[in-house]
């Protein structure tokens, strides 16, 4: 069987040439930002726009080109190596039988499919490269849309040289604007009928998959037919996705591989990013790799979660964190090489290279917290080289340095913006008593849970709320806090501590977001999103539920359930 780690590197060269395509469409635009930003006039640069953008157009499709044929080339060789390689590893299959294997090429019906196959797969990179374009986010409306590449090219030209003429902004804040949108999206390959779109690399890795695992499969079932058999053995991987976990690694005949492991579907056994595979089994001379009882044991292990920063993950969730970190270097990685080719400030440049190297460092201490092998190629399959350092003499002369200081004093100005906007929500009404909650260790106490944060995070984008703290203020006794509309009090005489405070903040705050209250279940909400807080989980158990409304009932005889 292949391995996940050989079924990964199928597509890496095809996923490299789209990416190499991206960032060559990228580098263009950030080039001609550069060029007419240094035409002062308006008319100036309208004219310069007009050949940029006729020029731009010849050489992406240029670009476009050399990239389906190196597509074509590189589908020529999997089809023709790779299943080649694949074919005559069953050859030991056949030796206890006594019979041999049809020679590759002589078997013609598995030919006339590798045949349809490549032809499948050259259309669907023509189809990928057919339709390119970004993915824009409306922040007015929250809402994501499509913008065809020749479209959005006029767009960010027009909207940042508009801005640099104007004098509205920098030429640094407007390179930087566009870079973000450009890199926040990626290239991607838009469905013009239903709306949706990939990344170039995604749609690339899922053309070329497709069409192995079709020839894979047919592979397997021929060996199984030649031997008389109808039964297959599923292999095992670290990390499964749960709903793979319970079928893989077991012995299954064919009509079980899909009804049981859902073969032939998006979902299933050698579907979407699947990385299992199924090999013939003959009863009597085959010998599992796993047996039950010790696959049970291996899924126990990877079930059981590990802890990171206050979180936990099993083997799936950790993976899927590692994919996730991977994806935001190969973003710094994008942003740094256009704002070197794009000349944006030294300053800009480092701050994106300190934020790179932490989050190498955050990758390495994750990797080897959750016993995971660094994954680094998939970061460096961009093909652009070391991207951490600087390459005049006097940046490495000074980079630790000046890293360190530029990061801290970013760090510092947004620590200190937020902290402002985090402050200005709140009033203070005090009748005599000296203030004992403060804000910064309020906000320090918030922090340290993710539902403290999702407070954190509504109160400062909701300027209409207003936070009353209230010493010494008449109250209705045993209530620590209350919602009124967009008044939101806390009886800090009462809470006393900050953790308390943060706790009856978050219950007041649940009251707003969802604006919910007067009935038993809308305090349930409210109490169960402060226990998170209080007991520093995400989840609550079937247990704590029960106990929340059973004291919520008590609290709150005279209110109705709903």
């Amino acid at each position: 069987m292949m391995t996940q780690g050989a079924l990964e590197g199928i597509p890496l060269p095809l996923e490299k040439t789209m990416s190499d395509l991206e960032m060559r469409i990228m580098a263009d635009i950030v080039r001609s930002i550069k060029i007419n930003s240094f035409s002062t006039a308006k008319a100036d640069w309208q004219i310069q726009r007009l050949m940029q953008l006729g020029e731009s157009e010849e050489r992406i499709k240029k670009w476009i080109q050399d990239a389906l044929e190196a597509t074509d080339e590189e589908i020529e060789r999997i089809f023709s190596d790779e299943v080649y390689e694949q074919y005559y590893k069953y050859r030991r299959f056949y030796d206890p039988f006594g019979t041999g294997q049809i020679p590759f090429e002589k078997n013609l019906e598995l030919q006339a499919l590798i045949m349809a196959v490549k032809v499948q797969t050259k259309e669907s990179f023509r189809n990928i490269t057919n339709s390119l374009g970004f993915a824009i986010k409306d922040f007015s409306t929250g809402k994501t849309y499509n913008n065809p590449l020749t479209q959005f090219y006029r767009d960010t030209l027009d909207g940042a040289l508009t801005d640099i003429v104007s004098g509205s902004v920098s030429y640094d804040v407007a390179i930087g604007r566009a870079i973000n949108t450009m890199t926040n999206s990626g290239l991607r390959t838009i469905h013009f009928n239903t709306g949706h779109s990939d990344r170039v690399e995604v749609a690339a890795r899922r053309a070329i998959m497709t069409g192995f695992r079709q020839v894979q499969g047919k592979i397997n079932e021929q060996v199984a037919r030649d031997l008389g058999t109808d039964t297959y053995e599923v292999s095992y991987h670290i990390g499964a996705r749960p709903d793979h976990q319970v079928w893989q690694g077991k012995v299954y005949t064919y009509e079980k591989l899909q009804s049981v492991c859902g073969l032939g579907s998006v979902t299933g056994l050698h579907g979407a990013n699947c990385y299992h595979d199924y090999n013939p089994f003959i009863s009597g001379v085959s010998v599992r790799n796993y047996t039950d009882e010790e696959l049970d044991e291996m899924i126990a292990k990877e079930n059981t979660p590990k802890q990171y920063m206050g979180k936990e993950y099993t083997a799936y969730q950790a993976l899927q964190k590692q994919r996730q970190m991977e994806r935001a270097m190969r973003k710094t990685r994008q942003d740094i090489k256009l704002l070197e080719g794009g000349e944006a400030s030294e300053d800009s440049v480092i701050v994106k290279k300190a934020r790179y190297q932490l989050q190498m460092q955050q990758y390495k201490l994750f990797s080897a917290k959750m016993e995971l092998p660094e994954q680094m190629k998939r970061v460096y399959q961009d093909g652009l080289g070391k991207v951490g350092r600087g390459s005049s003499a006097a940046l490495k002369k000074r980079k630790k340095m000046q890293v360190a200081k530029n990061a801290e004093k970013v760090i510092k100005e947004k620590a200190k913006a937020r902290f402002s906007k985090f402050s200005d929500r709140f009033q203070t009404y005090n009748n005599g008593q000296k203030d004992i909650i403060t804000y910064r260790r309020l906000l320090n106490n918030l922090n340290k849970t993710d539902i403290g944060k999702e407070t954190v995070e509504y109160i400062l984008t909701h300027p209409e709320i207003e936070i009353q703290m209230c010493y010494i203020v008449d109250h209705q006794k045993g209530t620590d806090g209350e919602q009124y509309g967009n008044i939101i009090r806390v009886y800090a005489s009462d809470t006393k501590t900050v953790q308390r405070t943060a706790e009856v903040l978050i219950h007041e705050i649940t009251h707003h977001k969802y604006d919910i209250g007067g009935c038993q279940w809308a305090e349930c909400v409210c109490k169960a999103q402060e226990i998170k807080h209080k007991n520093i989980q995400n989840e609550l158990t079937g247990a704590d539920l029960r106990s929340i409304i059973k004291e919520i009932k008590r609290l709150y005889p005279e209110f109705p359930w709903r």
